[in-house]
């Protein structure tokens, strides 16, 4: 697994390194958001560790150029932007997951370990559905899913979702009429007690009914209890 790491910091960017080294992971290594952008094209990641406070670029700037180029690579924010509101807009922006400094080591390389046991996990999925004949499309009135190619099409139309948006969005028309709690989500989809807590679905959600766009209504809000996709 390849991950670029983002820091205007020598000695963080060292330290992570260095630990994500230890783990046998591939690292690659930008200070500021024009190294990053042209790392992530030419380097192709599988994961990006990003800090907001870059001398260049805004880190939320970089985070949207990313999104642009390829939306299913998950990104970590790593930053000593620890407000909420910091944390709401990196999720609303696609990322992941939101760790602040200072921060334990062992925690970022736990949800690295995470997201990459998603990433494969998708992948085993997607290469056994590729050798179903009728189970890789899924199309329910307005909706159609192509999982093995993870792409999504509302009213004939291809919509862009991010790695996690495209999981909560297979889940749910799968499993159409079930109640999600905010917790189950959690669980089945970031597979871990989630820093951003039960908000983090709840924005996810908002940006997948955007994206549904007429159809925004067909995942309802169960008040006091979670989501549900009907249609």
């Amino acid at each position: 697994m390849k991950i670029l790491v983002v820091d205007d910091e020598e000695s963080i960017l060292n330290l992570v390194k260095i630990n994500l080294m230890f783990e046998n992971y591939e690292v690659i290594t930008a200070e500021c958001g024009v190294d990053a952008i042209n790392l992530f094209k030419n380097e192709s990641p599988d994961l990006v560790v990003l800090d907001l406070m870059l001398p260049d670029k805004d880190g939320f700037e970089v985070i949207h150029e990313i999104q642009r180029l390829n939306s299913e690579i998950p990104i970590i924010i790593l930053s000593a932007k620890d407000q909420l509101n910091n944390k709401l807009l990196g999720l609303q922006l696609g990322a992941d997951d939101y760790i602040t400094k200072p921060f334990d080591s062992r925690e970022l390389i736990l949800r690295i370990r995470v997201i990459s046991r998603r990433i494969n996990k998708a992948k085993i999925i997607s290469d056994m559905e590729k050798n179903k004949k009728n189970s890789d499309v899924i199309e329910k009135d307005f909706i159609k899913i192509i999982i093995p190619e993870r792409r999504v099409f509302v009213d004939s139309c291809e919509i862009i979702f991010t790695h996690i948006e495209f999981e909560i969005i297979l889940l749910m028309v799968e499993n159409s009429y079930k109640v999600f709690t905010r917790e189950e989500l959690l669980d089945k989809i970031w597979g871990y007690d989630f820093s951003g807590n039960t908000r983090a679905v709840d924005i996810h959600i908002k940006r997948i009914r955007n994206k549904l766009l007429l159809h925004e209504d067909s995942i309802k809000t169960i008040y006091g209890v979670g989501y549900r996709f009907e249609v």
